[in-house]
């Protein structure tokens, strides 16, 4: 009996030293992979509904500004969520958060990389800027943030010249 408690505590020493060492060991399969590319719960490919949903199931205040575009005051930031007219399910194709008070630039560039786990690069003119998820790109200018959708910013961007 007394073996089988000390071969208990080993066991139980050794998994709390691998979790101190590796603290990803616990962690789901399902989740290793997984990295944050939303802002405040909207990412871009989200359908209208499910865009709905997150406003309703959060509570958050939005107001339509035009067809498919919402406005929401979200914990001091002002979210603008610009979704895809053309498309049946009106997709989001990008997330943009005007921050109100951003705070330092650096500890704002560092804290956005730790939350979505990625390395940022600097552009001269649109800021910091992270590949995030699947085809997203994050952008940071010392007052807003901006999510959107590579593609789509392309397509966007095309229709516009």
């Amino acid at each position: 009996m007394k073996i089988a408690i000390v071969i208990a505590g080993l066991i139980v020493v050794a998994i709390a030293a691998v979790v101190a060492i590796q603290p990803g060991f616990l962690r789901p399969a399902s989740l290793a992979n997984v990295k944050k590319s939303d802002i405040l719960g909207f990412s871009p490919g989200m359908t209208f509904e499910e865009t709905s949903k997150v406003i309703t199931q959060r509570r958050y205040r939005c107001r339509q500004l035009r067809d498919y575009t919402l406005e929401c005051a979200v914990d001091g930031a002002r979210l603008t969520i610009d979704s895809d007219e053309t498309d049946a399910r009106h997709s989001i194709w990008r997330v943009n958060a005007e921050l109100s008070n951003p705070g330092p630039q650096d500890a704002a560039v560092k804290s956005i990389s730790d939350q979505f786990d990625a390395q940022p690069t600097k552009d001269a003119r649109e800021g910091w800027i992270w590949i995030v998820g699947r085809g997203l790109r994050l952008s940071y200018d010392g007052a807003a943030l901006k999510l959107e959708a590579e593609e789509a910013r392309r397509s966007k961007e095309g229709s516009r010249r």
